[in-house]
């Protein structure tokens, strides 16, 4: 089944007046050239440091990539970046970007190990980092707290030299890496802008997003929000609840995991609801319809559910009246195709569970330096990620889990999500995990852990009895109960960490 989204059906989210305004070939450094003559004083940047506004920004940014250039960067140049500041991550990427230099993110956060594996996949040839500790064996390393002074004693109203292909810089973004090792995915200056361009409106709006700027999702929303002209608030070093930040910082528009949504109903609850003039967007895992509800009934009505993979970008969202017991994740935005086909290719019929597979602009082609997961995940001009999906007759969009978590016991297939949401519905539950172990006269059989809600006690039999009254041979063989399921640093559980922890059942 093909949809294609009426945008007559959905809440103004779609960004048609960005995608007019737009020009064709159009980069960053041309989009706060024209914020700094429209909207001077509105600020980019909130945070610690101050607030930056857009008429400050394309001095502060041409100032920074003159200091660059001196040190060597332009066109042929891959820095591998690793800043600790948000602020100074975005204005360095900014400048980047305005000489035209390839950049991946380099966490401070990953292991040494890691970092320069994914330096030499994304082929850096220099790291611009805050300690010397950031360096890569092998590659220099330029300093970018001496590049920031330089830039602020040496303001700097000139643009840059021509850029030979505007736009056309490279950005190389890193998943998460839940399944092993992470995959990188590489676009052009152009082809961010097209999801920009994509992405819902944002100009209006003071956007926080809790999760750091090296996560990649991140990172692009931070962008995103420059390349519309809202502001970017980053956190400040307050200690605080979210609320307390949001209503601290007038937030209007806030970004988060499903982890930091729990952490958001527990603040609301003891210091009341967030402000009427925020919305709460929600992504980057599933989002089971008990934390929805709680956050509708403690914190906002103004609730979105988003789905978008690394290698797409945004695609869909639910709205506040598609939130019901199919945890859809609502309608694919107008930029986005998206069919649901069954193992020969054919469309699924709707309510059908099918491999979903997806084509937004400026969508990636291919993992770097990965050539099987290409061929695995890439095909015929479509993002194949891997996710059981189905359509609803209005249109929505559900989400199952994974292909590869899919267990067949006895020749029927079970999907862990639809254990996972009735496990979730025990009172005593906060979230739930299922995974398969091998059964000898079986196949595979289900077993589940879940986590308490609000430290309650939980009863592993009730919760099996709940299950099997409403999964009958679906439901699972055992439930282990454990203070926390095992998280990637987004939050996300990490379902193959879980089963190892588990083991098999006796």
């Amino acid at each position: 089944m093909t949809r294609r989204a009426n945008a007559s059906q959905r809440l103004p989210l779609r960004n048609e007046s960005f995608d007019r305004m737009r020009p064709a070939g159009a980069t960053f450094h041309d989009r706060l050239l024209v914020h700094a003559r429209d909207r001077a004083d509105v600020p980019a940047f909130v945070g610690r440091d101050g607030v930056l506004r857009y008429g400050e920004l394309p001095g502060v940014v041409r100032s920074l990539a003159a200091v660059l250039r001196t040190a060597g960067l332009g066109p042929g140049s891959t820095v591998a970046l690793t800043a600790r500041s948000e602020r100074d991550h975005v204005l360095a990427a900014l400048a980047l970007l305005d000489l035209g230099v390839a950049q991946a993110t380099l966490a401070s956060r990953d292991p040494p190990a890691l970092r320069e594996r994914l330096a030499r996949r994304t082929g850096a040839t220099v790291v611009l980092g805050d300690l010397p500790s950031d360096a890569i064996p092998g590659l220099p390393w330029i300093g970018l707290a001496k590049v920031l002074a330089q830039s602020r004693s040496a303001r700097s109203g000139t643009a840059p030299e021509a850029r030979p292909n505007p736009g056309a810089s490279r950005l190389y973004f890193t998943g998460s890496g839940t399944t092993g090792e992470p995959k990188v995915v590489a676009y052009a200056e152009s082809d961010l802008a097209r999801h920009a361009a994509s992405y819902p409106p944002l100009a209006a709006h003071r956007v926080l997003r809790p999760a750091h700027v090296e996560y990649n999702n991140s990172k692009r929303t931070r962008l995103y929000v420059l390349w519309q002209g809202g502001t970017n608030v980053f956190g400040d070093g307050v200690a605080g609840s979210l609320r307390d930040q949001c209503a601290r910082h007038d937030v209007t528009w806030l970004e988060v995991s499903p982890l930091h949504a729990a952490d958001l109903v527990a603040s609301c609850r003891s210091e009341g609801p967030l402000s009427d003039r925020v919305s709460v967007k929600v992504g980057g895992a599933r989002v089971p319809i008990a934390l929805r509800r709680e956050l509708a009934r403690i914190a906002t009505q103004r609730l979105l559910v988003s789905y978008g993979t690394t290698e797409t970008a945004y695609v869909a969202h639910a709205e506040p009246s598609m939130h019901d017991e199919r945890e859809s994740v609502g309608l694919p935005g107008a930029h986005a195709e998206v069919e649901v086909v069954r193992a020969d290719g054919a469309a699924a019929s709707p309510g059908e569970i099918g491999e979903i597979r997806l084509r937004t602009p400026g969508m990636a082609t291919a993992y770097v330096g990965d050539a099987a997961a290409s061929v695995r995940h890439f095909r015929d001009g479509w993002f194949m990620p891997g996710d059981l999906a189905s359509l609803t007759t209005e249109g929505w969009l559900c989400l199952h889990g994974r292909i590869d978590d899919m267990m067949i016991m006895d020749g029927i297939n079970i999907f862990p999500a639809e254990i996972e949401r009735v496990l979730e519905a025990h009172p005593s539950v906060a979230v739930a995990v299922a995974y398969p172990v091998a059964s000898p006269s079986h196949g595979q059989i289900p077993v589940a852990a879940v986590e308490p809600r609000d430290g309650q006690d939980v009863d592993a039999e009730a919760v099996l009895a709940f299950a099997r009254a409403r999964l009958g041979l679906r439901a699972p063989r055992r439930i282990d109960v454990v203070a926390a399921l095992p998280r990637n640093p987004q939050g996300k559980v990490v379902r193959s960490a879980a089963a190892r922890g588990f083991g098999d059942p006796a």
